[in-house]
């Protein structure tokens, strides 16, 4: 399992400084199935790798490719496939990832 934690975002400015947000971390089994469903409800459901450019629509980096070197994706954008099959790129770029346990 791998946890996948995106970058803070501004949410909220409060006199003249910028709130930010930590978003829910993505965890991830080596299938590339995202856990917590009760949560997500299928979106996302699937990881299918990462993104370097968010202009670019093509995959830099496959999740496969991902479990050699979890730390290759830090910097990067996430992109996930909900339950039905359609693809999504996540707007907030890769914090750091975590392995949580290895098979």
């Amino acid at each position: 399992m791998i946890r996948i934690q995106p970058e803070p975002y501004i949410d909220n400015m409060v006199d003249d400084h910028e709130m930010t947000k930590l978003p829910y971390p993505y965890v991830v089994d080596q299938d590339g199935l995202v856990a917590g469903q009760d949560f997500w409800k299928g979106d996302p459901y699937q990881v299918i790798g990462f993104q370097k450019d968010l202009a670019a629509q093509r995959i830099d980096l496959h999740w496969i490719e991902v479990l050699e070197d979890p730390q290759s994706a830090v910097g990067m954008y996430l992109v996930t496939s909900d339950e039905g099959g359609d693809w999504g790129t996540h707007w907030t770029a890769v914090r750091d990832m975590t392995i949580l346990q290895e098979d």
